[in-house]
């Protein structure tokens, strides 16, 4: 879940540093996760889409060496600006994460706003839909500037921009450091980029001060770990909130009247689009609808676990066991949690209800209007067809 504001002055140990890198993948950035290995050092490499989706290989090494591979958005936009002009800022960080979201499996997925610029406006914005927020840190901040990509625009020398990174390193003596292994909107910037050799040239004389590395996820303080404990909670179309069933039985129920009475649930990435979702306690939702299509509670995460989660519109999803079955209710007016809908068509619209920092827009008029179009168009075709 997104921070409202900048996560900065995020607490250090004295002469600790947290190496992180934007704008890339770049030309240097697979020499620069190898010479950072060789040293024993773990980065944060905030990756832009549009290059991380034309060189996996570096990702691959990347997360080989065990560095972290975070968020930086896919057309590293202005994104307090590009909200206000109506820009889609969940399908910057989404196609992003379709990249990178192997990397991080069951971990967090940090993240770095473009140019360090954010606002409530953009939080709130991404905070609506899961796959946009859910386990995401950030907006991570930084303490000791980059100005690696301006020396390089200016001429300045190698020699020239270790003596800034020296001195604001040492003025305050621990802290996030950023620099740039691309150059995601200045290319004739990226072609002087002298990154590496800035890294090569950094690292040794601050180990010899005394200095040590740690991976942003390595890091103790509360403002990186709270996001990974958000939970949400489950909509049905009935609008009512899926809860627990109170026989103990292990069955969940389309019941509570408001999301503060309903059960909160953890979603966790499994791979091959797969998802499994559980309670805070820990039990998964589980169903093979062959044998009964209740969906139950279980300590078992297993094939019948697994779902495919399929997006509809801003902040519910559709979810689709093994079978091909989708996940409904008893009856129309609700009931138990059942895995009873052989077609889309019958599957329920599962709101995503953040239980923390998310704000779900009201749906306008205007675009109630606009869906009942849809539909009457959905059925229209069918009658056309048949």
């Amino acid at each position: 879940m997104f921070a409202l504001k900048n996560l900065e002055g995020v607490e250090l140990p004295p002469k600790t540093l947290c190496l992180t890198y934007d704008d890339g993948p770049g030309t240097q950035t697979a020499e620069i996760g190898r010479y950072l290995a060789s040293q024993g050092i773990r980065a944060t490499f905030f990756v832009v889409g549009k290059y991380a989706v034309e060189h996996p290989e570096v990702l691959d090494q990347l997360h080989a060496d065990r560095h972290i591979i975070g968020n930086h958005t896919f057309e590293h936009p202005d994104l307090p600006y590009y909200v206000s002009v109506n820009g889609d800022v969940r399908d910057q960080i989404i196609r992003t994460n379709t990249v990178i979201q192997k990397y991080n499996l069951d971990k967090p997925v940090y993240f770095r706003a473009t140019y360090g610029k954010w606002s409530p406006e953009v939080a709130r914005e991404l905070n609506t839909d899961i796959r946009s927020s859910f386990r995401h840190v950030g907006p991570v901040y930084w303490d000791i500037a980059g100005i690696d990509c301006y020396f390089w625009k200016l001429g300045k020398t190698v020699e020239e921009a270790t003596e800034v990174y020296l001195a604001d390193i040492e003025k305050k003596g621990r802290g996030i450091v950023v620099m740039h292994d691309g150059t995601a909107d200045m290319d004739t910037v990226a072609a002087k980029t002298q990154t590496l050799q800035l890294t090569m040239n950094l690292v040794p004389k601050l180990l010899a001060l005394g200095y040590r590395f740690i991976g942003l996820d390595e890091i103790d303080d509360v403002q990186l770990r709270a996001p990974l404990a958000d939970t949400f909670a489950l909509k049905g179309q009935n609008g009512r909130f899926l809860q627990q069933d109170a026989g103990g039985a292990g069955a969940l129920q389309w019941t509570a009247a408001a999301s503060a009475s309903a059960s909160r649930f953890v979603l966790e990435q499994k791979g091959h689009g797969k998802v499994a979702i559980r309670t805070e306690q820990g039990r998964y939702l589980r169903v093979d609808p062959d044998v009964d299509e209740t969906v139950r509670l279980s300590a078992d995460c297993d094939l019948y676990a697994l779902f495919d989660s399929i997006p509809v519109g801003e902040s519910q999803l559709m979810l689709r066991t093994h079978n091909g079955n989708f996940l409904a209710a008893e009856h129309p007016k609700g009931g138990t949690l059942k895995a009873n809908a052989p077609f889309m068509r019958q599957a329920w619209r599962i709101g995503y209800v953040p239980t923390t920092q998310a704000h779900i827009k009201p749906v306008t008029i205007a675009q109630r209007l606009q869906n009942a179009r849809k539909a009457a168009l959905f059925v229209k075709s069918k009658v056309l067809q048949a």
